[in-house]
């Protein structure tokens, strides 16, 4: 059995033979020398020059993709006049050799199945590679343990993420998924109005649950990172919540949700609230978080606590709320929620109480943007929005018009350049509440609840804007104007 040394951490791998099986990577070739038209784009799924154990094989793969590419069928003899002109014959064995990869299979049919293996050992000896590289990195002990987690993650993730195909994307491949995904809305919308709505409008990602704005955003897309941004006790985390319980409990996507500001049961309690709206005499009602502290509860209250307890103990939610969160850490919870649950979101409450990998520092500012990029790689990473929630600094409160603009993003810039959304919360009535009596038995009706406007500063792929909205202050909840 190999032994781990000291002095030579590489000998447990040079004391065996990579995964590797030459005969079926001469059956690929040949077939794709036999029937080049057809056999070659299927191999090209799985393949690139990396895939194959003997140089040599790649040196003859890698010709035959550039041959096909040119419209030139990589045939055996267009194959041969290839490396006769680069002087490469030796270097793959020689003309018999070639010849011995085109009488080593008699028919093209299986080149998908034989490629595919072919792919597997190549990642097996990717895998190998990467795992020698981290152990390796940890005997030399020149990387923090969270820095090291975080790299053997990513990395293994990586590995895992492109398994199943080692090509690059071709511009063909990702319109036409393009277009499917366009012609599914369009047959969607079709059905919606033939059904006798109007005006019916559908997001490309994940609703948040406000017509008008997934209209101006689009949604909460993939790989984006959208910042909401307000000053303390404006709604940020009642509208975070808001888009939680859309994209879960409505639609049923899983949701992560990191919180370092309030606990689990806090969070609980609020998306609770937040469920309890109700219309009663033409005016609409909920339960206040105030009110659920007293056990005198009528009949109604109860019926729709009920209800709102029953749509939330089974949405597919995950809740951290850990008080000291670093962004290694996040990275690092986020990729095995994706991996167990196929969470389709995140949501970060909020960015300044993170930890940068270099906390502690006097760089304050450095430390937010490198959590800010840590985010924003995350939703690439993962393939899904990252939505985080962000103070504004007091320079905001000085002004005589208090609508928050760009350059209130508090610590650091890069939290402007690294989100693709920025929108910010702004409500008149906050600045007068001191004056103001909310009663937790109180009713309204929409009209009369304050104004809450959601300013869409920064929209990478789309327009910038204001949606008007209400907030019914008693149960956090923000709800779309009449």
């Amino acid at each position: 059995m190999a032994v781990f040394r000291d002095d030579n951490i590489q000998e447990h791998v040079h004391d065996r033979t990579p995964p590797q099986n030459v005969d079926l990577e001469m059956c690929v070739l040949g077939a794709i020398m036999l029937e080049p038209k057809e056999a070659y784009p299927l191999a090209a799924d799985y393949l690139t020059r990396d895939s194959f154990y003997l140089d040599g094989h790649g040196i003859i793969y890698e010709l035959m993709g550039e041959l096909f590419n040119r419209g030139i069928p990589p045939d055996s003899v267009a194959v041969l006049d290839e490396l006769r002109s680069r002087g490469q014959m030796e270097r793959v064995g020689g003309s018999a050799v070639v010849m011995g990869m085109l009488n080593s299979v008699p028919t093209a049919a299986n080149v998908e199945y034989h490629a595919r293996k072919v792919s597997e050992k190549g990642h097996l000896r990717k895998l190998i590679r990467t795992c020698t590289e981290i152990v390796d990195e940890c005997y030399r002990q020149e990387l923090s343990l969270e820095q090291m987690m975080d790299r053997a993650e990513s990395n293994i993730l990586q590995l895992s993420t492109h398994a199943g195909s080692s090509r690059m994307d071709n511009i063909s491949e990702v319109l036409r998924e393009y277009w499917e995904k366009l012609s599914e809305r369009d047959e969607t919308l079709r059905e919606r109005r033939n059904a006798g709505e109007t005006n019916p409008k559908l997001s490309a990602g994940l609703p948040t649950g406000f017509r008008d704005l997934d209209h101006m955003i689009g949604g909460l897309r993939p790989s984006e990172l959208l910042i909401v941004a307000a000053r303390p006790s404006m709604g940020k985390t009642a509208l975070a919540l808001n888009f939680l319980h859309n994209i879960s409990v409505v639609n049923g996507t899983p949701t992560a949700i990191f919180s370092l500001e309030m606990g689990a049961d806090q969070l609980a309690e609020r998306l609770m609230t937040q469920g309890t709206l109700y219309t009663r005499h033409s005016r609409i009602q909920g339960i206040s978080s105030g009110r659920l502290q007293n056990p005198d509860l009528n009949d109604m209250e109860w019926n729709v606590l009920t209800q709102s307890y029953n749509n939330l103990v089974s949405a597919p939610i995950y809740i951290d709320d850990s008080s000291m969160l670093t962004i290694g850490m996040l990275k690092s919870k986020a990729r095995r929620l994706y991996s167990q649950y196929k969470i389709g979101c995140i949501i970060v409450d909020y960015l300044q109480l993170m930890s940068g990998p270099n906390s502690g520092g006097d760089n304050r500012v450095q430390e937010v943007s490198e959590i800010s990029r840590g985010l924003k790689q995350i939703s690439r990473e993962l393939k899904i929005p990252v939505v985080s929630l962000s103070q504004l600094s007091r320079q905001v409160e000085s002004r005589q018009s208090k609508k928050p603009q760009l350059s209130d993003l508090r610590e650091s810039g890069a939290i402007e350049q690294d989100a693709d959304i920025v929108m910010f919360i702004h409500r008149e009535d906050y600045y007068q509440e001191k004056t103001q009596d909310f009663s937790a038995d109180a009713d309204y009706d929409r009209h009369t609840l304050p104004d809450a406007d959601l300013i869409v500063a920064k929209n990478r792929n789309g327009p910038t804007g204001l949606v008007k909205m209400r907030f019914f202050k008693e149960i956090t909840r923000f709800l779309e104007p009449l």
